[in-house]
C-alpha cells in the first residue's frame, strides 16, 4: 500500500525521523566517514543499527559509498547533493536546540 503525503513535511519528517539519520547526516558534513569513526563518535549506537541506517540513507540517495580495493577492506560514507540539501534544516534544528533545550 502506497503511503499518500497531504504536506511536504510530511516527507522531510519521515527522512529525519529515525533516530540516527539526522546525526548520521550532520556527521557527514565534515567530510567521508568510516564505519569506525560513526561507532566511535556516537554513543548508544550498535554497529548493527549503524549499518541499517546507512543502508537505508543509501537506498534513498542521501549519501553514497566509496569501496576501496584494499585489504582490510576499507569503506567511505558522503554526503550526496540531496543529503547536503537537508544540512541548512539539520543546522536550524541544531541551534534550535542550543537555544532552548540545552
Amino acid at each position: 500500500m502506497d503511503i499518500i503525503y497531504t504536506c511536504p513535511l510530511e516527507l522531510t519528517q519521515k527522512v529525519i525521523s529515525k533516530k540516527w539519520t539526522a546525526i548520521l547526516l550532520w556527521r557527514l558534513r565534515m567530510g567521508k566517514q568510516r564505519v569506525k569513526d560513526f561507532k566511535n563518535d556516537i554513543k548508544g549506537c550498535n554497529e548493527k543499527m549503524l549499518i541499517q541506517h546507512l543502508n537505508s540513507l543509501l537506498k534513498d540517495g542521501f549519501i553514497g559509498k566509496l569501496e576501496y580495493d584494499v585489504y582490510p577492506k576499507k569503506t567511505e560514507y558522503y554526503l550526496t547533493e540531496k543529503g547536503e540539501a537537508l544540512l541548512p534544516v539539520l543546522k536550524l534544528m541544531q541551534e534550535y536546540g542550543r537555544e532552548y533545550l540545552i
